[in-house]
């Protein structure tokens, strides 16, 4: 197990996920962060009073710090889901799938094994995202009038539960992206799929039924990047979020170790 996962790692840690996923990810991070505060309404405006808008007192909380992570792990996401997709796909198109399996014949451990390289990876892209949103925060918050007292309020507390709450939703992504290569063998359909359901088909139900959006995927990843939202809970998000990635990671494993190899 250890061989097939260093194997694996050595494959993900090349330049163009490295560079092009964690890169990627620190660039929006800095830039949806200035467009939060750059954005923020005038004190006293009627644009304050405007639902859902954030306001200087939402970024003024403890925590306040890494608010931007919200907004930022609908990106987040997709970008690891198009990674893990193409991580698990380009084995079969390359024809490198028969290679991995006569080097490792167990269906699960060599699965398992790009599972946690992925998950390993993920944890690294999500850690620089966190620690660019917080980094580039304290200069704008100056810029912009947005005090930062209570940032120092369990400073370290509310930095690791934000890390958290947006570790485990860009994490589910990454598996629902795998998943959908490994059913489909294909990169592009998987990424295809997974965006226009997240970009898409979400937003469509919403217009139908809004009350069950917060229980698909988008929705409830979103809000426990969130911290929660009115309609879901943290708990409750955490939950279901937990639950997506154990029904991806089982059907994943389970057609991998079912199905024939042909590359």
């Amino acid at each position: 197990m250890v061989n097939a996962v260093r194997s694996e790692w050595i494959r993900i840690w090349r330049p163009t996920f490295r560079y092009g996923a964690i890169g990627t990810l620190a660039v929006f991070a800095a830039t949806i962060s200035y467009f939060i505060y750059s954005s923020l309404p005038d004190a006293g405006s009627a644009e304050t009073r405007r639902p859902g808008a954030t306001t200087a007192a939402d970024l003024e909380q403890p925590g306040g710090m890494i608010y931007a992570l919200g907004p930022i792990s609908t990106i987040a996401g997709v970008i690891l889901l198009s990674l893990w997709a193409l991580a698990a796909a380009s084995d079969y198109d390359t024809g490198m799938i028969r290679v991995l399996v006569q080097a490792q014949p167990s269906r699960l451990k060599l699965l398992t094994a790009k599972l946690i390289a992925l998950a390993g990876f993920t944890v690294i892209a999500c850690t620089v995202t966190v620690l660019a949103t917080a980094i580039v925060a304290r200069p704008l918050a100056r810029g912009y009038d947005v005090s930062t007292a209570a940032w120092r309020i369990d400073a370290p507390v509310e930095l690791l539960s934000g890390a958290f709450n947006f570790f485990v939703p860009t994490l589910v992504w990454g598996l629902i992206g795998l998943t959908i290569a490994v059913l489909t063998r294909s990169a592009g359909v998987a990424i295809g799929l997974g965006i226009g359901w997240l970009l898409v088909v979400e937003n469509l139900i919403a217009i139908t039924a809004p009350d069950l959006t917060d229980y698909l995927p988008g929705g409830t990843l979103g809000a426990l990047a969130g911290g929660g939202s009115p309609n879901l809970d943290w708990s409750l998000a955490l939950g279901l979020t937990v639950l997506y990635g154990i029904a991806a990671t089982a059907i994943s494993l389970v057609t991998f170790r079912q199905r024939d190899i042909t590359g």
